[in-house]
């Protein structure tokens, strides 16, 4: 099982980047498609980084598949997210 470590920032920032503190942290274990919680209401950012390569895709209730966009071990990724959307990820094939 591979491990993707989720942080949430604060849509409120000028600029598109994460501001530190982050407003929650979490953890998703996975190896078949499994979603996060849904972000939080501020959350206008998050910054994922799994120890395994995965597919990944962000929406209201998604599926990740091998389709979606890949991410290789240990890197780290940040995208603009909305509130209440959740973050699916599956292992890379």
């Amino acid at each position: 099982m591979a491990t993707l470590w989720i942080r949430e920032y604060d849509a409120s920032s000028a600029l598109p980047i994460p501001v530190e503190p982050g407003l929650v942290d979490q953890t998703v274990t996975f190896t078949t498609t499994t979603q996060s919680a849904a972000f939080a209401s501020r959350t206008g950012l998050v910054t994922v980084i799994a120890d395994a390569a995965f597919h990944y895709v962000v929406g209201a209730a998604p599926t990740a598949t091998t389709s979606n966009l890949k991410v290789p071990a240990d890197t780290l990724q940040t995208m603009k997210v909305a509130a209440g959307q959740k973050i699916a990820v599956v292992t890379a094939a």
